[in-house]
C-alpha cells in the first residue's frame, strides 16, 4: 500500500471521551455531553468514556527539528481542538478539548507521545483527522513567536511526491459558515489495529514539519501540512550520518526512504552535525526494505527549496545511498553515509 512518512518529536494530550455525534466531510462533530454508549458502523459500539466497553486507541503526533528559511525553531505548537477518526466518510470523534491543547512537537527529541486516547470500535480507520486550532498554532525562532498561516485546498506534493496523502480543509459551521479559526487536517491510511487485548494500540501521526512549514516573502510562517499515519506496532526507524569526502558533516541534507513499490516511504533533514533519523517506517510494507537517496537540492511540499552545505556532490543529482530493513520497534543504525 502507498504511504507516504514523516519525522517524528510531539503532542502529548490525552481526554476522556465525550459523547459526540458523527458527520461527514470537515465539519466538527457536535459534542452532547451524552456519556452512554454510541452506535458506530457496523453496529459495534464504545463508550463515550474511559474504561468501559470497546477497546482503545491513542494517537500520536510529532516532528522533529526542520529546515525553514534562515530560522532556527525552538519550537512549534500545534493547538488541537478535536481528534477524529473516519470510517468511509463518517467523522467519529476520539478526543474534545474544552480548551484548545497547545503542545510543542520538537519538544520530545522525536519520540512519539499520545494525542488523544478513548474507546473506539474493532476495525478500519480509513483517515485520521486532526482539528487545529489556528490562533494557537505558531513557531518560535530566535526569541520571536511566529503565528502559523494553514493554507487550505493546496496541491501537496515534494519533489519527489511526498504528502499527497494529505488535505487541509476548512472547518464550516453548521449553519454553512467556515470557521477562521479551525483547520483540519485529515490522513490517510490502514489503521486494522484495534485488537481485543490491552494496552491500547497506537496510530502515530507525524506532522513533517520540513516538508509542511515555509517562510513567504515577509518573513510570515505558513503551513501546507504533509501528514502521514500508521500503526505504532509497525513502525521502525533507521539512522545515520551523511559526511563529505574530507569527513565533514554535510548540514540541510534531504534523506529520503523509498519503499519496495517505488513510494517515498519518509523524509529527514540532516543537523548540523549531519545527523538524520527516519522515524516511520513501516516493517510490514514489502518485508521492511527501503532504498535510501540523499538529496542536496530539494523542493519541500510546501515550495520551500533546501540546499545542502558541505556536500561534494552537485546539488542537481541525488545520492543513491544503501537499503535499510527495519524492524518493528527497533531503530536500524547506517553509520556513515557520503555524500
Amino acid at each position: 500500500m502507498k504511504r507516504f512518512i514523516s519525522i517524528g518529536a510531539v503532542l502529548v494530550l490525552i481526554a476522556v471521551l465525550s459523547g459526540c455525534s458523527g458527520s461527514s466531510g470537515s465539519t466538527v462533530p457536535s459534542t452532547s455531553g451524552a456519556t452512554s454508549a454510541k452506535t458506530l458502523p457496523g453496529g459495534k459500539h464504545a463508550d463515550d468514556t474511559l474504561g468501559g466497553a470497546g477497546n482503545r486507541l491513542s494517537i500520536a503526533l510529532g516532528d522533529a527539528p526542520p529546515v525553514i528559511g534562515n530560522l532556527i525553531p525552538t519550537s512549534i505548537n500545534i493547538g488541537i481542538d478535536a481528534v477524529n477518526v473516519i470510517y468511509q466518510g463518517q467523522v467519529i470523534n476520539v478526543a474534545t478539548y474544552s480548551k484548545p491543547d497547545v503542545v510543542n512537537i520538537m519538544s520530545n527529541n522525536g519520540a512519539p507521545e499520545n494525542v488523544g486516547i478513548g474507546n473506539v470500535y474493532s476495525g478500519n480507520y480509513d483517515h485520521i483527522q486532526f482539528v487545529v486550532d489556528v490562533p494557537t498554532s505558531n513557531l518560535v525562532a530566535n526569541g520571536t513567536t511566529y503565528p502559523i498561516q494553514f493554507l487550505t485546498a493546496q496541491t501537496t506534493q515534494s519533489s519527489v511526491g511526498f504528502g499527497s496523502g494529505t488535505v487541509t480543509a476548512p472547518v464550516t459551521t453548521t449553519s454553512g459558515s467556515v470557521n477562521p479559526n479551525q483547520v483540519t487536517m485529515t490522513v490517510g491510511g490502514d489503521f486494522d489495529v484495534v485488537g481485543t487485548t490491552s494496552p491500547a494500540a497506537m496510530i502515530q501521526a507525524d506532522f513533517n514539519a520540513l516538508e509542511s512549514l515555509n517562510q513567504n516573502s515577509s518573513g510570515g510562517i505558513y503551513a501546507v501540512p504533509a501528514m502521514v499515519a500508521d500503526a505504532t506496532v509497525n513502525l521502525g526507524s533507521a539512522s545515520g550520518t551523511v559526511l563529505n569526502q574530507a569527513g565533514s558533516p554535510v548540514m540541510s541534507a534531504v534523506v529520503v526512504a523509498v519503499d519496495q513499490s517505488g513510494n517515498v516511504a519518509d523524509t529527514a533533514n540532516t543537523d548540523s552535525n549531519g545527523n538524520f533519523i527516519l522515524h516511520i517506517l513501516d516493517a510490514n510494507d514489502g518485508g521492511g526494505t527501503y532504498q535510501l537517496e540523499i538529496y542536496n537540492s530539494y523542493t519541500t511540499a510546501s515550495g520551500q527549496v533546501i540546499t545542502a552545505s558541505g556536500a561534494d556532490a552537485s546539488p542537481s543529482a541525488f545520492i543513491q545511498g544503501p537499503s535499510v530493513t527495519v524492524t518493528a520497534g527497533n531503530t536500524s543504525t547506517l553509520g556513515t553515509l557520503n555524500d
